[in-house]
């Protein structure tokens, strides 16, 4: 008959928690685990003495049929033999001591990894035997797991521990259970080397392409190119590193962020360089083309006149050329001479003759006209000229947009790393 109950008496942790090379929904735990309860028939009273006997004989005794709820995989170590301990008392009590190492399924939040903190589980119940045939406490209370204290893990910090007792009910009964709860801290520090310090250092390299000269395309184009790949490499190996689940974490949300620092970088030399080579020159050639154009007009417009001037035998009007001459010095204030009243012209024959002017003031009527249609015609070109006063970027607009990058892109980013920092810290 069993007297009392199985009691978990001590349970210590030797091994890390959760595996170090590749974070995942479970944990892995080394431990010593010991179950005592009273078996009468085993009581003697001839010896005071506490009987350690061969792990062998525990096949032959009555065991319980402990099992850990969550376990995903374990194994009973056995070099140089089983590790388990049967230790038998005058009065029956059984000691029964196993040396076990058990991959345990916690169900984890990592949407602040790595700055999160983790609530895992080990849960021991009876498999077959309700709570009318065994009872399951921890002997000692709290003590009853020891060990912890004692344990340094490389990316984890211990931070509380719990240990709970309690009934649960199936269709098949009440089985009792035992909890062993505790909470896990991870270490900033692997992943500050690892990968924030590198990320920051590329973002910050990204930034040297506003100091090198804007025609420096060759430069300025591979360095934005290869941060930009090395952000890429560090994101893929990290997604790598991690379960499949479908939130952002928060490691994700920082390289995210250093990628489109990076990007925007690369983007930033593009604009440089849309500006000066491609915009400039796409905008001067619009100005040589409406130049020429306007050039085009006023040549016409001169062979216009010079046509005008010519008679029907092809012959130059000298009347022409001398209102031209008079009105092209008109600025100077100098008079028209006496002999200059007269023209010059041919007849069929060719005989030159002199015709005289009848009046002065229809000779002067007549340059005021045409003095102010080429006024008018000139007024009119330069309508069209000021309409192709078009900005062109220089030296200087290049110059003010990486000045600028200079300052706004560091400022960004340190707010960025503030709110980033304050947010998942606290």
């Amino acid at each position: 008959a069993l007297i009392g109950g199985i009691v978990c008496r001590s349970l210590s942790v030797t091994a890390g928690l959760v595996s170090q090379r590749k974070p995942r929904l479970d944990y892995t735990i080394t431990m010593y685990f010991q179950q005592s309860w009273r078996d009468k028939r085993l009581a003697y009273a001839e010896l005071a003495l506490n009987l350690t006997l061969d792990n062998r004989v525990a096949d032959q005794l009555w065991l319980p049929d402990t099992y850990f709820l969550n376990d995903k995989k374990s194994f009973l170590h056995g070099v140089t033999v089983k590790n388990r301990m049967i230790r038998l008392h005058p009065d029956g009590t059984v000691l029964y001591g196993l040396r076990i190492t058990t991959t345990a399924a916690c169900m984890m939040d990592l949407r602040r990894y790595p700055l999160d903190e983790q609530n895992c589980t080990l849960e021991i119940e009876s498999y077959g035997y309700t709570t009318d045939d065994i009872v399951f406490f921890w002997q000692g209370g709290d003590n009853a797991v020891t060990g912890v204290d004692k344990l340094e893990l490389p990316q984890f910090s211990i931070v509380e521990l719990h240990l709970v007792s309690r009934e649960v009910r199936f269709t098949t009964g009440s089985y009792p259970r035992l909890s062993l709860s505790f909470r896990i801290k991870r270490n900033i520090g692997y992943f500050i080397l690892q990968t924030y310090m590198p990320s920051i250092l590329i973002t910050i390299l990204s930034w040297v392409s506003f100091w090198i000269n804007y025609d420096a395309s060759a430069a300025r184009v591979a360095l934005g190119v290869t941060t930009v790949l090395t952000m890429t490499t560090i994101n893929t190996h990290l997604r790598e590193t991690l379960p499949k689940i479908p939130y952002v974490k928060a490691i994700d949300v920082y390289l995210m962020g250093c990628f489109v620092f990076v990007f925007l970088a690369l983007l930033e030399y593009a604009f440089v360089n849309y500006v000066f080579f491609g915009r400039g020159p796409q905008q001067q050639k619009k100005v040589n083309e409406r130049l020429n154009k306007a050039n085009n007009e006023r040549q016409r417009y001169e062979e216009k006149r010079m046509r005008e001037q010519v008679d029907a035998y092809g012959n130059i009007l000298l009347t022409t050329l001398e209102m031209n001459n008079e009105v092209m010095h008109s600025d100077l204030g100098s008079s028209v001479s006496d002999s200059r009243n007269s023209v010059m012209s041919f007849d069929s024959s060719g005989v030159q003759f002199r015709k005289p002017v009848t009046s002065r003031d229809g000779f002067g009527h007549h340059s005021l006209d045409r003095s102010a249609m080429r006024n008018r015609a000139n007024c009119r070109l330069r309508r069209r000229s000021s309409k192709l006063k078009l900005k062109i970027p220089n030296l200087s607009d290049v110059s003010t947009i990486d000045k600028w990058s200079r300052v706004i892109f560091p400022i960004t980013f340190g707010f960025f790393n503030l709110i980033y920092w304050l947010y998942y810290v606290n």
